[in-house]
């Protein structure tokens, strides 16, 4: 049964007035909202929600990019205005709703909202000889939890074709693409940011703060940005497969193309395989293949929502980007495997220097707060939002969490020397919990070494795990006494006294999962020995 075989009126799923974002209200309730009501009601929300965080941070680019069409604030005033004002402008929302809401049509015959208009909405029904477009494929792939093809499948026992996915889910996934399309194979490269980022956006006690904070002006926007019109809802609706763009707009670069999609719809009742709700119309099939991607000359992009670092080597082999062949001199920050994302503080978000700058974002919002656009009683909050991949196909992990600043940190050079110190001194420590236990639990050659081993590498991960763990509730408690220029002597010895006495601690816990043989018991005692020496070196070399 194809899409046409009933009346076209399931197919008019729009997301400016279907509902399809999650959000949060005020007594923690979820509901679902169009973009229409989400904006409209935002002063009267927390936030936005959902099961995955790339679709958290996908949906708040396109609301970005829709206000930032909206308002287009010139001046760091014209920011404070909108926060004064405590609602965004119903009148410019509905002026912006009568002009493109058609181009938020998710099965529209020729204009479907991030998908390419050249493409039948009933392709794949066509006889397979009489195509000039891409096979279709599963409609898996637009879902980064969701296995599918060669992915392997944990504790998900579905095939491709029982895929069943409803337009709000459909549209969740296809609002992930412009920030978190990664590499995935021959020809598919990642989008305009590379492999994706870690995401920084600010955070205010609404959603409609959240969202207004987030408004950027020229001077924070990406210096390579073309002033031309291209975001989704007035780009060319055909999407070229592996098209090169020489220009992109900020606006554009939120809504970017970097698949070339078609949905095909079937009208037919079903529960979606991936909310599990009960819909009148879903998608099994699409298309989806390599869309656009930025000039190889290109200038390098800044998004004002990441940070960067400096290249630590441009001769190394493979490329960071992801891009296959762009080597700019700086790279975006990432994630990375084992370390907790509070240990990137200071590049994330204090940290302006000619080898490492945070987002444009928080650069920003220090200068709201030294405009007195808001006031420096109000923390400066931020949430987090990545997932970890292998710069391929590989997807390891995702995060949604929660950064806080004071205020005054911000630009305070003598604060972020603190800060700087107190990470340095816990990587330290690190490096003596992991030294002392590879140096004493080293397993002699036997028949089962090779197990003991990978046990004992185990144990040795599993400690440095806990460590980082531990230690990210006094983290932020040591970054607020910060605050106080007459605390921060105090702060600065009470984190090294408890780095020192956690390390301790937690090196006792793990050796004694080795064991009490005669072998592991002599190994634990001189190992906690060894620990407690270095750690006593330590204390002596930081003058406590």
């Amino acid at each position: 049964m194809t899409a046409f075989d009933k009346p076209t009126d399931p197919l008019a799923f729009n997301l400016w007035h279907d509902p399809w974002i999650r959000v949060i209200d005020p007594e923690g309730r979820t509901k679902q909202l169009g973009i229409a009501d989400c904006l409209a009601q935002a002063p009267q929300l927390s936030a936005l929600s959902d099961p995955s965080p790339v679709v958290v941070g996908g949906t708040q680019r396109l609301l970005i990019a829709i206000l930032q069409a909206i308002y287009q604030p010139d001046s760091l005033q014209a920011i404070g205005a909108v926060l004064q004002a405590g609602h965004f402008d119903a009148e410019r929302i509905a002026q912006f709703g009568e002009q493109y809401a058609e181009r938020f049509a998710l099965f529209h015959p020729t204009h479907p909202f991030l998908q390419t208009g050249d493409i039948p909405v009933d392709g794949w029904n066509v006889d397979k000889k009489a195509r000039t477009w891409a096979e279709a494929k599963a409609v898996s792939p637009l879902f980064d939890e969701v296995p599918g093809t060669t992915y392997r499948a944990f504790y998900r026992h579905i095939t491709d074709e029982q895929h069943q996915v409803c337009p709000a889910c459909c549209a969740r996934g296809l609002i992930t693409i412009p920030s978190f399309a990664s590499s995935g194979g021959a020809g598919i490269r990642p989008s305009i940011n590379g492999v994706p980022p870690i995401y920084i956006f600010p955070t205010g006690d609404t959603l409609f703060h959240s969202l207004a904070l987030a408004l950027t002006i020229p001077g924070y926007q990406p210096s390579a940005a073309a002033k031309i019109s291209d975001a989704a809802w007035q780009a060319d609706p055909v999407i070229g497969r592996d098209q090169i763009r020489g220009e992109v707009s900020y606006e554009g670069s939120l809504t970017f193309p970097a698949r070339r999609v078609r949905l095909y719809p079937i009208v037919q009742p079903a529960t979606c395989s991936q909310c599990g709700q009960h819909t009148e119309l879903y998608v099994s099939q699409m298309v989806y293949e390599m869309g656009q991607r930025r000039s190889e000359q290109a200038a390098h992009w800044q998004d004002p929502f990441v940070a960067f670092q400096a290249r630590k080597s441009k001769a190394s082999e493979g490329d960071e980007n992801g891009d296959g062949a762009r080597s700019d001199a700086f790279v975006a920050l990432r994630p990375q495997a084992g370390k907790a994302l509070w240990r990137e503080y200071t590049g994330l978000l204090l940290l302006d220097r000619e080898t490492q700058f945070r987002p444009a974002i928080v650069r920003q919002l220090s200068g709201l707060y030294d405009e007195g656009l808001i006031d420096t009683n109000q923390l400066a909050r931020f949430r987090c939002i990545g997932i970890r991949s292998d710069g391929k196909a590989k997807n390891f992990e995702w995060f949604d969490e929660a950064l806080d600043v004071p205020p005054r940190l911000l630009n305070d050079p003598d604060g972020i020397v603190y800060v700087e110190q107190a990470i340095n001194r816990a990587q330290e420590i690190d490096i003596t919990l992991t030294t002392t236990f590879n140096r004493h639990f080293r397993p002699a050659r036997s028949k089962d070494a090779t197990a003991k081993l990978a046990r004992f590498h185990s144990i040795r991960n599993r400690m440095i795990e806990n460590y980082w763990d531990r230690l990210a509730k006094t983290f932020r408690d040591f970054i607020f006494k910060l605050d106080d220029p007459f605390q921060r002597d105090s702060a600065e010895t009470q984190w090294a006294q408890l780095l020192l006495h956690q390390a301790q601690r937690l090196f006792d816990e793990t050796t004694e999962q080795i064991g009490d043989h005669a072998d592991a018991l002599r190994m634990r005692v001189q190992a906690q020995r060894d620990c407690r020496l270095k750690l006593g070196k330590k204390r002596k070399d930081w003058g406590l």
